[in-house]
């Protein structure tokens, strides 16, 4: 007798024999639509269709899909919607008598469908996802080293272009006839607005950088080229990536959002 495997919210149970399978879709303990496969992998199917068992609508009406002028689902809503007699855990999830909650399901990253976060495959599209926690060392946005070069750099910088700036403005002045009375304002207006528009330019490179974890890139590029180095900052994405599909991750993420691994930081400066 051939072996069979089932889900139930995402979650696979088995093998069993076919006919004691048969038997507990048609005493309704398992529905008519529920997912069968004869590998633990897959692929899936539901049973009323592998099976030529009639599909038997049950009682319990689906909920309604909301539509696009009705207002988000609320805790409250989420709480009034499971019956007060379905036995719950200490984590505030129904036990496996009852119905799980919604937070105990997460959205498949290929097609969508919530799956169970204990399921280690999605039951429609086959995708595996990564469960053991990785251990991923994250050295910083640039070394040590580069960072103390780079920060001399910018201090001398900071310094000597609006004295450059200012000389070159005065010789420029004093070129058109301007004597030393009148050179002195306009040359030092002139070392004020670059100095505004250095200030802004960094800012604004850092802006861009930030949400791809290269703030201190986006900076330094913004002052040392100006406007030009914000629009180059757009294309420095220092973010680390997934150990095991190399997805990009925000930040120093727990979890991958496309295969779900689970991640463990450890956080190490390097200096060359």
């Amino acid at each position: 007798m051939s072996q069979w495997y089932y889900q139930v919210l995402g979650e696979v149970y088995g093998p069993i024999d076919e006919d004691e399978l048969r038997q507990k879709i048609q005493a309704g303990q398992l529905p008519s639509d529920i997912l069968v496969a004869s590998n633990r992998e897959g692929p899936w199917e539901e049973a009323h269709q592998k099976f030529g068992i009639p599909r038997i609508e049950t009682g319990t009406p689906e909920a309604p899909l909301p539509d696009e002028s009705t207002e988000p689902y609320t805790a409250g809503d989420l709480a009034s919607a499971i019956p007060s007699t379905s036995p719950m855990t200490s984590d505030g999830r129904v036990s496996e008598l009852g119905v799980k909650s919604p937070l105990a399901l997460r959205p498949c990253s290929d097609c969508g469908w919530m799956v169970s976060r204990e399921a280690s495959v999605c039951p429609r599209c086959g995708r595996i996802f990564h469960e053991s926690s990785s251990v991923v060392t994250y050295h910083g946005e640039h070394p040590v080293s580069v960072m103390v070069f780079f920060a001399i750099l910018a201090i001398l910088f900071l310094i000597g272009s609006p004295v450059a700036v200012y000389l070159l403005a005065s010789t420029t002045l004093g070129a058109f006839g301007l004597q030393g009375d009148e050179i002195f304002p306009l040359a030092a207006g002139i070392m004020g607005a670059y100095i505004v528009s250095m200030i802004v330019c960094a800012l604004l490179g850092g802006a861009v950088g930030k949400p791809r974890m290269a703030y201190i890139t986006g900076l330094l590029l913004g002052l040392f080229f100006g406007p030009l180095g914000v629009f180059v900052a757009y294309a420095i994405d220092k973010r680390p990536q997934c150990p095991h599909c190399s997805t990009r991750l925000n930040g120093l993420a727990r979890q991958c959002p496309m295969c779900h691994a689970r991640l463990l930081w450890r956080v190490v400066p390097s200096w060359v």
